[in-house]
């Protein structure tokens, strides 16, 4: 139940608090006085749209709170929205973002403005009206988040079976990729390597040849380093033999004698070392050309082959076996197809049951509000699909709302065959209508709001239809909360409280005010909301 609204720079109100208490409440002004400025600032609150126009001029925000007594607990919901752009939204003091302060008010209130009847013109409207009444609601979402896995499974097992080829070619040249370079175990620096030793047999007889001369240079037997070095050590020795501070220089010349020894070894160890091999000449360009041509598929270098293996192996189990994946799908889509079945049907045998009651509700609700005799009928249709759901022997067309679509069929006066409400109701039977939709919910305990906020829905009806609208929403106001924005004095009167707006000049703009009348201020109000017609 709402307790209290105050609004604060709203379009023309400047300022405003209205405390609400349970039963009927009616918002009456002339015309243009901003009655729906009230209910646009509590749309607003509600969830609404922000929109930085809605803010007074000259006023850098504007602000709406709305307190509702929800199971004995007080629910206090703010909204600001700044002229930047920028809005606030707290629940209870605590910052909240639309989704929540959405959900947290959904259950409390609902507004039906003056275009509401309007939902009724559309004959796409006209199944929800039912699941509403019906408290069908949510089984019907159930089956439709359930058409929607089932499409999704259906439309990726197309998919995958147009693309099969395709996705098999794809699998096969990934797997070929991954032997490919798995077999050929690259090792990074091997190229290198490889090279280096081709460089060597490339080079081998030339090698050798300089091999013996290094040799025959060090230690021929005639005129070698070795020899001339071992002839100067000997007259050497033979001076040291008289000086004896040449004795380093005899042991320097020893040394060498020892390093020239150790050096032609070395020579001769490489020479004998030396092959001249064309085989593995032949084997190293064979695998030089097979790494060239991996780094030229893969990358660039052996680090990028490598990479490339391991990018492979990744995509490889991404892409599961595209047989095995539909035959996966086709489970999957055969189960979601018996459920879907299974829970459409069931939601329609539900909706007929809740379209015979409704009938019930909806004459007696039309009787009571001037409609004697009137006839109202819940009309389905389906459509045939030759591979759609079997019931009754027809294969019916599935649709994300269910096996079914329909319409409300009406007629007004008695003897009148039925026809589409959309095409046969005036305006004033569109709200009469939607109201007794309304209070054939609250009959049948579907009604999920505490709060409802009728904008004028009285629209088009006076007289004695008038007197018969304002007991329905008196009746609807028992034991719960509602406020209409009205400019019918029969509603007015039946009203437990009373609120008026009224639009003035204060100094050079014009402003909105709002209050809660009492005792003679609601007889002036009345007179005038009577004498308005003859005015007029």
């Amino acid at each position: 139940m709402l307790t209290r609204l105050a609004i604060e720079n709203f379009a023309l109100l400047k300022e405003a608090s209205l405390d609400f208490q349970p039963g009927l409440s009616v918002l009456t002004g002339e015309t243009g006085a901003g009655k729906s400025v009230v209910v646009n600032a509590l749309a607003l609150a509600l969830g609404g749209r922000a929109d930085r126009e809605l803010i007074r001029h000259g006023a850098d925000s504007c602000k709406v709170t709305a307190t509702f007594e929800n199971g004995g607990k007080p629910l206090r919901i703010a909204r600001e929205i700044f002229r930047s752009g920028n809005s606030k939204i707290r629940i209870n003091n605590a910052t909240a973002n639309l989704t929540q302060l959405r959900a947290s008010v959904a259950p409390l209130a609902q507004i039906f403005g003056q275009h509401s009847g309007q939902l009724l013109l559309d004959e796409d409207n006209h199944l929800g009206f039912l699941d509403n009444f019906g408290s069908l609601a949510g089984v019907a979402e159930a089956v439709g988040e359930m058409f929607r896995q089932w499409k999704s499974v259906g439309d990726e097992l197309r998919r995958l079976r147009n693309r099969r080829e395709q996705l098999k070619t794809e699998r096969e040249l990934l797997l070929f990729q991954r032997d490919e370079i798995e077999k050929s175990q690259i090792v990074p620096g091997e190229e290198e390597k490889l090279q280096a030793e081709r460089k060597v047999l490339d080079s081998a007889r030339a090698l050798m040849a300089s091999s013996s001369l290094v040799q025959d240079i060090l230690a021929a037997e005639e005129q070698s380093v070795a020899t001339m070095l071992s002839l100067a050590s000997r007259e050497l020795e033979k001076m040291a033999a008289i000086d004896n501070s040449l004795s380093p220089a005899l042991e320097t010349a020893a040394g060498l004698q020892l390093e020239i020894e150790e050096l032609r070894a070395l020579v001769e160890r490489y020479g004998s070392s030396l092959q001249d091999d064309p085989h593995r000449i032949e084997q190293i360009n064979l695998r030089l050309d097979e790494i060239y041509n991996l780094k030229k598929k893969y990358g660039g270098s052996e680090d990028a082959i490598l990479h490339s293996l391991i990018e492979i192996t990744e995509r490889l189990g991404d892409r599961p076996d595209v047989d095995s994946r539909i035959e996966l799908l086709e489970s999957e889509f055969a189960d979601l197809s018996g459920k879907y079945a299974e829970n459409a049907i069931e939601l329609s045998h539900k909706r007929r049951k809740a379209a015979t009651r409704l009938r019930k509700l909806i004459l007696k609700e039309l009787a009571d509000l001037a409609i004697e005799n009137g006839g109202f009928e819940f009309e389905f249709l389906s459509e045939d699909d030759s591979q759609g759901v079997i019931v009754d022997g027809r294969a019916l067309r599935p649709q994300e709302h269910g096996l079914e679509n329909g319409r409300i069929l009406f007629s007004a006066n008695p003897g009148e065959p039925l026809k589409s409400l959309v095409r046969t109701a005036s305006g004033g039977e569109i709200s009469r209508v939607f109201l007794a939709l309304k209070s054939a919910e609250k009959a049948n305990h579907s009604l999920n709001a505490s709060l409802l906020v009728f904008d004028e829905v009285d629209d088009g009806i006076g007289g004695r239809t008038a007197i018969a609208v304002a007991r329905k929403l008196k009746s609807l106001a028992d034991g719960s909360q509602v406020l209409v924005i009205t400019h019918l004095h029969q509603i007015g009167r039946l009203a437990d409280h009373h609120f008026a707006a009224e639009k003035g000049a204060v100094g050079t703009r014009s402003e909105i005010t709002v209050k809660k009348l009492s005792g003679p201020e609601i007889e002036t109000e009345l007179a005038r909301m009577v004498a308005l017609p003859e005015e007029a």
